[in-house]
């Protein structure tokens, strides 16, 4: 397997935690409550294994660039966090994508594609 497909491969796993954390989050923020601290009262557990997702992905990131250019990773990686938080918007929480969030979606993918063939 080629470097950067093993690059790929940890990008997309840190992207996916965090933007499965962010996806939590989200959800927590819709849940009814009649204030703010009657909702981190009642959904306490999905607040903090979202913050332990947060510290799963800095601990991974910094063992993953152990072996990778931060030049390289950083910018896949949080391009994918992004893409990734797009769908999840659209199919977790039927929100709508815009013709300008999908030409910022294809630059995206477009640099990541780029990145991988000057790093």
């Amino acid at each position: 397997m080629s470097k950067y497909l093993v690059l790929l491969s940890h990008a997309f796993l840190l992207a996916f935690l965090l933007a499965s954390s962010h996806g939590l989050l989200k959800w927590v923020s819709v849940q009814s409550h009649s204030n703010y601290m009657q909702l981190m009262l009642e959904q306490w557990r999905y607040v903090l294994l979202s913050l332990a997702i947060y510290g799963l992905v800095f601990f991974y990131y910094i063992l993953v660039l152990r072996s990778s250019p931060v030049s390289t990773l950083y910018p896949v990686y949080t391009g994918l966090s992004v893409l990734l938080v797009l769908i999840i918007g659209r199919f977790v929480f039927s929100e709508v994508i815009t013709v300008y969030q999908l030409a910022g979606a294809s630059f995206i993918l477009a640099g990541i594609v780029l990145m991988g063939r000057t790093g």
